[in-house]
């Protein structure tokens, strides 16, 4: 008798630890910076992976960890992150994107350890994070006429030529500063200055974004302080 409930004691515990046993899953992302430029030989790690995993110079990695895994992403000169694998379903392709750490030591750092080419670099600070230059110019208006072709601005509107309507006369564009619509007004009074980057959208790149409101076309404009 005692020998039959010592079994079945057994049984009912290995039936109880079954469920608590993790689940595996394939994990595969790209790490980049800047949004876009890919990051070699970041280093992934895992209170439950088996080793360190790398990225590659393309910044592809690929493991298998458990479902409840929280990798981490670390790079020199970059700021690391932390990303639950819970949260994407499986099958999907993580994106991480690791922010760069302004100052020379980090330049050094993020080039020295091969995570990314002085070129590469040098170009995202130049072009990707900084922007063009507008602070040469009095007004927006000014800077879009200057840098974008085939834009005008009348006394109370901006118009991007190559649009068209099935209203009489020009349809002024949709203006858009940091993701919120606009008026002119308001529009008027940012400071060249303080302008990140500046872009003109017209046709379907214009009307699949906002639709109705974009036939005359949108000026999308980023701030450097994105507010």
């Amino acid at each position: 008798m005692k020998t039959k409930l010592i079994l079945l004691f057994l049984f009912f515990a290995a039936s109880c630890y079954q469920p608590l046993v993790a689940q595996k899953r394939d994990v595969k992302g790209k790490v980049t910076t800047f949004g876009e430029i890919p990051l070699n030989k970041v280093l992934i790690t895992g209170k439950n992976l088996d080793k360190e995993y790398f990225s590659d110079e393309n910044g592809n990695f690929s493991l298998v960890c458990d479902e409840a895994e929280k990798l981490t992403f670390e790079a020199h000169g970059f700021t690391s992150k932390k990303i639950k694998v819970s949260g994407f379903n499986e099958g999907d392709s993580i994106k991480v994107d690791l922010p760069y750490k302004k100052g020379e030591k980090y330049f050094e750092a993020a080039t020295g350890y091969g995570h990314i080419s002085e070129k590469q670099l040098n170009y995202a600070i130049a072009h990707l994070e900084a922007g063009p230059d507008y602070s040469a110019y009095r007004t927006i208006f000014e800077a879009i006429e200057g840098r974008v072709s085939g834009v005008s601005v009348g006394s109370n509107m901006v118009n991007i030529r190559g649009t068209t309507t099935l209203n009489e006369g020009p349809t002024p564009a949709l203006l858009v500063v940091d993701g919120t619509i606009v008026e002119f007004s308001v529009f008027a009074n940012i400071p060249p200055s303080q302008v990140k980057s500046i872009d003109v959208l017209k046709g379907a790149a214009a009307s699949a974004r906002y639709g109705t409101r974009g036939m005359g076309g949108v000026i999308v404009v980023k701030t450097k302080s994105g507010n």
